[in-house]
């Protein structure tokens, strides 16, 4: 990775990628929606668009191993016979991601394994590129060793982002949350090859020790961040669109709850809404599971404390 080419390539896999989860995932939030139905996440996803056989094949984690296998022994061949630390440290993070990747095919052909291993995978290898990328930076200028932490806080925000979701499956937000991260580790990948490679020495535009040129970097990386959560909105809203165009309309809210069903009472002033000691509870049946109800409190506000000053 010591060079523009170096970073614009892993950049381009974790941005296809990010992008990739976040067209599946609210594609099959939008179908679950209109079958009223809880969402639930997966580590991967099938290939809606495919035709035949291809279809029913596991094509991402196909796809994983591909090109983090091209990455891994494109970095050692092209830096034979000798390859440096820095060349066997990014072979390693390659290395776990087509090891996810494996672990991808595995289960998907029933592979006896323990839920969540998929995640697991995933997890260890983000976390895994986290720890290298960490022990990097040794003696290395002030702008690289910041543009680098930058990167350091996205790789271990979307680790902790994919054990919760392993967790909480039925979040649709922490499924966005890891398309975003990985989005934005992709997007800043090719940012720090910009800074850094993208430019010829004689008209040198970075200074490596300004602490002007770091708050620039910072700036940046914060509109990296602002873009992507505006394409991921807009996105979520044309395939909301275009799916309520071909579909029908979707009468739901963000929770997955029909709005009739919050507001609704019964006639003996039931219904949704029950009282439970000093709260009022609200069921919402789980079209799941019967045992595994959504139950949220609210607590009323007491009168003395509305007449308090």
């Amino acid at each position: 990775m010591g060079d523009l080419k170096g970073h614009m390539i892993p950049g381009s896999m974790f941005l296809l990628f990010g992008v990739w989860w976040a067209i599946c995932s609210i594609r099959r939030y939008l179908m679950y929606q209109k079958a009223n139905k809880k969402y639930v996440s997966t580590a991967s996803f099938g290939f809606p668009c495919a035709c035949g056989r291809l279809a029913s094949l596991p094509v991402e984690g196909f796809f994983k191993v591909a090109l983090a296998s091209t990455g891994m022994f494109g970095e050692i061949i092209c830096n034979l016979p000798h390859p440096s630390m820095g060349i066997i440290q990014h072979s390693t993070m390659y290395f776990f991601f087509a090891m996810s990747g494996v672990v991808d095919i595995a289960m998907y052909y029933g592979t006896t394994l323990p839920p969540g291993t998929d995640y697991i995978a995933m997890a260890l290898a983000v976390g895994i590129e986290g720890m290298l990328f960490a022990n990097h930076l040794h003696g290395r200028p002030p702008l690289d060793v910041h543009i680098h932490k930058l990167l350091v806080y996205v790789i271990f925000l979307q680790c902790f982002s994919i054990i919760l979701e392993s967790k909480f499956q039925k979040s649709m937000v922490l499924t966005l949350s890891r398309c975003y991260l990985t989005m934005l580790q992709g997007t800043w990948f090719w940012a720090v090859g910009i800074i850094l490679y993208g430019h010829d020495k004689k008209n040198k535009v970075w200074d490596s020790n300004s602490h002007e040129d770091i708050m620039k970097t910072t700036l940046y990386f914060s509109w990296h961040c602002a873009c992507l959560f505006l394409f991921l909105f807009c996105l979520m809203m044309l395939m909301s669109c275009v799916y309520r165009h071909v579909h029908g309309p979707i009468s739901k809210n963000g929770n997955g709850v029909s709005m009739k069903t919050l507001t609704s009472r019964g006639e003996n002033g039931g219904g949704a809404h029950s009282n439970h000691g000093e709260y009022s509870i609200l069921r919402v049946r789980d079209d799941e599971d019967d045992e595994d109800s959504d139950i949220e409190y609210e607590k009323p506000v007491e009168k003395q404390q509305m007449l308090s000053p």
